[in-house]
């Protein structure tokens, strides 16, 4: 019998209320001299070519999805094939289906959602689907739709989310591979220094496997002998793509504004086309270098929010100019970061010896090729090269804009208006610590390939009140916080980058650097904890029962903080047969919040520093594990939740005189697939 009710097809189905945004930067693109547009040409061109990896790394059909997508939307304009299909074909609202799963499908290069890792099915029946490919007759169409037409609509328990060793699919994986393969190939990686941030992993057959690594080249297989496995590593993964993405990092060259950039630039080439993570993080090296840069750029195998073993990168390249005037708010606040790490709720031992002063701007961002759009950046996610040599941070501000005024769901009528009204700069203060005094705070205790220990072994630990347990409390040579906190990692540091928002954002001090005083400075912060209590809420949405897995991380580290929130009496739920309202007490929240937040803070960063992935596995299980009470509340937030944005980008040309102009689109469905049809054509 199968279990896919009518619940579960509409819960994996497209909404037909999908947003779509306009991730406008014209204005900003067109400040730029012509030197820096060429220079942005052809990042972003490096950018959108290499982001077809992301449906590869997505499912087997996403690939297939998009050539079928590319191919019909190709064949003629919208008008003509609306008036072909419509309505002797299919009804108005079907075709309209149509455009809203190909819209969906674009904005997440694939058929999974990038925020949740969820499949999503068009709302367009099968049947009606078919009819359109029959109608239209076209053979290269109907190759495609042979190939990932079942898989579109599959929605069999195992394909419904991203997931490894029978708990749903990934790309990054062969099918027929475990978790106990997984991890005991990693120790090998480990042992011989291959990062697997750019790899696969594939089982050819009993105890031998495939490691491919991303690159241009190939080179002779090289086999090794591991407790019983072969373990083979194989170049070339992804290489006609990343051929593209090399061929243009290499035109943008002569462009650059500067050496960094020229180095930048060299180093990312040779990465893409012989596939070295040494060489990725030369290229970082050289990135971070590069201040204030009127063109923004980076990069490559970045967030490994979407593999389940949390170890290898999802491709993501993005493009975008500064926003001088927020840019400075921003630096205003990188001026005083010594001054706010010294408030963290940690002993100074547990926080870098010094701050590498980052680079932090505020973007509009032209370009951000990758299944999802975030609101801000911190990279490079090195450890090494983060605490030791530098890093960056960005905040996507032409992201974070745009928004619209809406009723929101679960917070009380009388905070409607204050919410709408500053939600955009209570989330401008949030990411901002978030990236820079979040991800950028902190450190991790080593020992050195030579034996020694890159702290003062006599540091005593706050949790257990002794030194540091030489054998136990330290990332042995060799190990990094992803291959030792594994999928934990992402949703573990998120979640302590969160908390140090929520611990900083009330200090008065702070909110001054962003313009804000007074009462309107105690409402921004007020509205920052209540979109942190909200988040919580609407985070059970990205919880499978059957499987008790989170299934984002973000998400996951929200849950978290409200249950932070709710142990200390800061926030009650008002919960009714329909509906959960999130009461939170702004009078307690320097009383209650506050100590609250801080010393779960506090415990997060000191496990991360310990590596004590144990005790941090124990303390999630605690915090996220969502009981009888909290199923009932995911089933309101199930009812209510609303569609993610799907943003539409603009596009550069170069026309014949060597000039670059720039192509809006529509934000509507078909502006996001005219700007993709735009970008790829059809080409196989």
């Amino acid at each position: 019998m199968s279990d896919i009710t009518p619940e579960i097809i509409e819960s994996h189905t497209v909404s037909r209320e999908t947003p779509v945004y306009k991730l406008d930067a014209t204005e900003a693109f067109k400040k730029l001299t012509e030197k820096e547009k060429l220079y942005s040409h052809y990042l972003s061109q490096a950018c959108w070519w290499g982001s077809k990896i992301c449906l590869g790394q997505t499912s087997v059909e996403s690939a297939p999805i998009f050539h079928l997508l590319q191919n019909i939307f190709s064949l003629s304009t919208f008008k003509a094939l609306r008036e072909k299909l419509v309505p002797s074909v299919v009804s108005e609202v079907e075709y309209n289906d149509l455009l809203l799963y190909a819209a969906t499908f674009y904005g997440n290069m694939g058929n999974y959602l990038s925020f949740g890792d969820s499949k999503f099915i068009p709302r367009i029946p099968k049947e009606k689907f078919e009819k359109i490919i029959k109608t239209i007759n076209n053979e290269t169409i109907s190759k495609y739709w042979s190939q990932c037409g079942e898989l579109m609509y599959s929605l069999e328990k195992n394909q419904r989310e991203l997931g490894v060793d029978g708990n749903g699919i990934s790309t990054y994986y062969s099918p027929n591979i475990t978790k106990v393969e997984i991890e005991k190939v990693q120790k090998f990686l480990d042992s011989i220094h291959l990062s697997p941030y750019n790899t696969r992993l594939f089982k050819v057959s009993e105890n031998n496997y495939n490691v491919l690594v991303a690159s241009v080249n190939t080179i002779p297989v090289k086999s090794h002998q591991y407790e019983g496995y072969t373990i083979n590593i194989v170049y070339g993964d992804w290489s006609k793509d990343l051929a593209r993405v090399a061929d243009n990092m290499r035109k943008a060259i002569p462009y650059a504004a500067n050496d960094n950039q020229v180095n930048m630039l060299k180093k990312y080439v040779e990465h893409f086309e012989d596939g070295s993570i040494e060489v990725f993080k030369d290229s970082q090296r050289w990135w971070i270098k590069d201040l204030q840069p009127t063109v923004e750029t980076n990069i490559g195998f970045i967030e490994t929010y979407r593999d389940p073993a949390g170890v290898r990168g999802e491709f993501e390249g993005f493009v975008a100019m500064v926003n001088k005037e927020m840019s400075q708010k921003l630096t205003t606040l990188i001026d005083k970061a010594e001054y706010f790490l010294a408030k963290y709720p940690w002993p100074k031992e547990f926080e870098k010896a010094k701050f590498n002063r980052p680079d932090f701007t505020s973007l509009e961002v032209l370009t951000f090729a990758s299944s999802g759009v975030p609101a801000g950046i911190n990279i490079p996610n090195d450890m090494g090269i983060r605490q030791n040599e530098g890093f960056k941070n960005v905040s996507l501000g032409n992201v974070i804009s745009a928004r619209k005024d809406e009723y929101v769901t679960f917070i009380p009528d009388e905070d409607q208006k204050m919410y709408n009204k500053l939600q955009n700069d209570a989330f401008e203060v949030q990411v901002a610590i978030h990236e820079l005094l979040g991800h950028g705070s902190g450190r991790i205790f080593h020992k050195n390939a030579d034996g020694t220990y890159d702290f003062d072994t006599s540091i005593i630990n706050p949790i257990t009140g002794k030194p540091i347990d030489l054998d136990h409390e330290v990332y042995k040579t060799g190990e990094t916080y992803d291959s030792v906190f594994k999928s934990l990692g992402s949703s573990w540091e998120e979640c302590r980058a969160e908390c140090c928002g929520m611990y900083l954002s009330p200090d008065l001090s702070l909110l001054e650097l962003f313009g804000f005083k007074g009462q309107e400075a105690e409402d921004v912060y007020y509205i920052n904890w209540l979109i942190m209590a909200r988040a919580g809420i609407c985070a059970l949405e990205f919880y499978t029962p059957e499987l008790k897995k989170w299934r984002q991380a973000h998400m996951q580290g929200r849950f978290a903080i409200l249950q932070v929130f709710l142990r200390s009496g800061l926030v009650k739920l008002e919960v009714t047969d329909d509906n959960v309202l999130v009461r939170l007490d702004r009078a307690q929240i320097r009383s209650k919040g506050l100590p609250g937040v801080g010393e779960f803070l506090k415990i997060l960063n000191i496990y991360k520093a310990t590596a004590n992935v144990k005790a941090a596995t124990a303390l999630f299980d605690d915090y996220t594990s969502v009981d009888a009470q909290f199923i009932k509340i995911r089933d309101i937030v199930l009812a209510k939740k609303k569609p993610r944005r799907v943003f539409v980008q603009s596009h550069t040309h170069l026309n014949v005189n060597n000039q670059v102009y720039i192509q809006d689109f529509a934000d509507n469905a078909e502006g996001v697939i005219e700007s993709m049809i735009t970008r790829f054509g059809t080409e196989e």
